[in-house]
């Protein structure tokens, strides 16, 4: 599974951050009680439930006035066993950043800006409210733990994509691979038709040229199949920014383009060398075409720029 793109996450948080904490304030004032500070059953119960209707939260506990964990973390649904962590009862939370921006808002519910969950592993946002009775006693902490990569898709309508992703993610490393294999094959024909050219009789630079184009397909098609394991299963994309659909389409025009024009020049050499007179037409037609293709992509990148401008 890859890895999440931090830096988009936080960009798109930033992006939507007031919505982002109504939503949390309105959640978390739902389920907010003094009660739950001791009660485990209670806030198993508690998470279960805003698990069912907010796809993205993913534990509660609460701390008492020191910041001292008071009891295991209570898990929602969505997070499985293996990235549940150990880190629970009486575990000292006072440096936790959520702690330290809300210790001196009692009676308030605080949104914290994204960290690194020392729970999952994974970048999340945390609601926190600090209980003070009339007395000026410190009661504790209750604290939502909420995956913030989950809590985007859910913002973007992408949850049932984000279910889905792996079996694409499966496809498109098969092709991938697939396509590499191809390349391969092509190399070693490539080797097979150099070793004829050499000892075999008859025109070398047929030969030769014979080798160029078998190297230069398996080139285009290793390209593309990289291309796409790195496009749809290395990297995390965000199909709603125009950078991640701008940077596929740029590295797939390009790979052609290349191909193209160095099958024209190809036909262009052996024209020369008067292997085919009537070749030099499809020649010129192909490097238009090479031209057009990428005046073509110039026309796409600027349009898109000045569009997302």
């Amino acid at each position: 599974m890859k890895g999440q793109n931090h830096l988009r996450l936080v960009a798109q948080y930033q992006q939507h951050r007031q919505v982002i904490h109504g939503l949390i304030e309105s959640m978390m004032t739902s389920i907010s009680s003094p009660r739950l500070l001791d009660d485990y059953p209670a806030q198993l119960e508690a998470v279960q439930r805003l698990s069912e209707a907010y796809p993205f939260v993913e534990l509660i506990y609460s701390l008492d006035g020191n910041a001292v964990q008071r009891m295991d973390s209570a898990y929602g649904p969505n997070v499985s066993e293996r990235k549940r962590r150990s880190f629970g009862r009486g575990a000292d939370r006072s440096h936790r950043p959520y702690v330290q921006v809300s210790r001196d808002c009692p009676n308030r519910i605080v949104v914290t800006d994204p960290y690194l969950s020392c729970a999952t592993q994974q970048l999340a946002i945390s609601a926190v409210h600090h209980f003070v009775d009339e007395q000026g006693v410190d009661l504790g902490y209750l604290v939502i733990n909420i995956n913030l990569q989950r809590l985007i898709a859910y913002l973007n309508g992408d949850e049932m994509r984000s279910r889905v992703h792996p079996f694409f993610q499966l496809v498109y490393g098969v092709i991938g691979a697939l396509l590499v294999v191809v390349s391969v094959l092509l190399l070693y024909a490539s080797i097979e038709a150099l070793v004829k050219a050499v000892s075999q009789s008859g025109s070398i630079a047929t030969h030769a040229f014979g080798t160029v184009i078998l190297i230069t397909l398996g080139m285009a098609i290793f390209d593309l199949g990289k291309t796409i394991i790195e496009e749809e299963v290395l990297l995390n994309k965000d199909i709603h920014h125009h950078d991640s659909t701008r940077r596929t389409i740029t590295r797939f025009m390009s790979a052609i383009v290349i191909a193209v024009s160095i099958e024209a020049l190809l036909l262009m050499f052996k024209t020369l060398l008067g292997e085919g007179s009537q070749q030099i037409v499809s020649a010129v037609w192909m490097l238009l075409a090479a031209v057009g293709l990428l005046g073509g992509l110039g026309l796409y990148l600027k349009l898109s720029r000045e569009q997302e401008a």
